[in-house]
């Protein structure tokens, strides 16, 4: 088993839950097609069903604004716009394509946010998203200017939010359990991880990352920290002897520096991470790599091809 500690991680008497903590409650069910799931120590007068509907309340609002699955979703009635008409966007969406965008501007395109299409046309997309007849053209993303609560519908792609609506679910149900006054908790959704404070005891909150390769497998200590994962050793298919994906990798990419499969981030936003493990993932290995130590982003590097030395990992907030 290798570790991984961030090198800030805060003493224990700083994380330990501020108000009694109750036993440990665990909490899980489905949402946004995959699974999630809550392990907490809540104060008197919080009970499991208290969290269930707070969780619930806020996937239940993502889903209506970001699932492409939902035709009657915000994002699906933008995406049949006809070109130049508007939509007023709800606070979560503009937070959402303003972190996109953010990423997508530091990793010159390698987070799309314009490639609904294609991701369908490769058989990866909503079956109600409709496919694109060629490419959809690279820089469609810069096109995107945010007029006050106004998005509009500049070009003929199909806007996907599918790379960072989950962690910023994940943000939510953080902001839901503190709400509640939990502050000690390990929430996830599909393998998207934000951790609140330690355990009652001072440990960390501890979780496992799959290793693709034939390696040992990496825990991560989270405390206050999201940790997201991009790669394509789940969702993934051969054709002509090339695996096919559903992150579409940038032009740019080299695919002759190592057999990538996979990009961890560490991040304070669960957001944040999985929008930069998308991109840091699409940008290829070398160029991921160059781009994470460029921008101060903790980051682990799984490869399949190598598992005498499965990862290649960022230090600069790891130990």
């Amino acid at each position: 088993m290798n570790l991984l500690i961030p090198h800030d991680l805060p003493q224990p008497d700083a994380v330990r839950p501020l108000v009694a903590a109750g036993p440990l409650l665990r909490l899980s069910g489905t949402t946004m097609g995959t699974d999630w799931s809550v392990s907490a120590h809540a104060p008197p007068g919080v009970g499991a069903e208290d969290i269930r509907s707070a969780l619930e309340s806020g996937f239940a609002r993502i889903i209506s604004e970001m699932s492409t699955w939902e035709p009657n979703s915000l994002i699906s009635r933008f995406n049949r716009l006809p070109i130049g008409d508007s939509v007023i966007l709800p606070e979560d969406f503009r937070q959402v394509l303003d972190i996109t965008l953010q990423v997508a501007a530091a990793t010159d395109g390698a987070l799309n946010p314009c490639l609904g299409a294609d991701v369908s046309r490769l058989g990866f997309g909503s079956p109600a998203m409709p496919l694109a007849d060629q490419a959809t053209d690279r820089d469609a993303w810069r096109a995107f200017a945010l007029a006050g609560p106004l998005l509009t519908r500049h070009a003929p792609f199909q806007l996907d939010l599918s790379a960072i609506a989950k962690g910023y679910a994940v943000d939510g149900m953080g902001d839901a359990l503190r709400a509640l006054g939990i502050t000690s908790f390990l929430a996830e959704i599909g393998g998207e991880f934000t951790a609140g404070g330690a355990k009652p005891d001072g440990l960390p909150w501890w979780v496992d990352l799959e290793s693709p390769a034939a390696a040992a497998p990496w825990r991560v200590a989270l405390c206050n920290l999201s940790l997201a994962t991009s790669g394509d050793y789940r969702k993934l298919r051969i054709e002509n002897g090339q695996r096919v994906s559903h992150i579409v990798r940038h032009p740019d990419a080299n695919r002759d520096d190592g057999d990538l499969a996979s990009v961890s981030v560490l991040h304070a936003s669960c957001a944040f991470a999985d929008a930069w493990a998308t991109g840091l993932f699409a940008s290829g290995a070398s160029q991921g790599l160059d781009l994470a130590n460029r921008h101060g982003i903790a980051a682990l590097f799984q490869f399949r091809d190598q598992p005498a030395q499965p990862s290649l990992a960022i230090t600069s907030m790891l130990a």
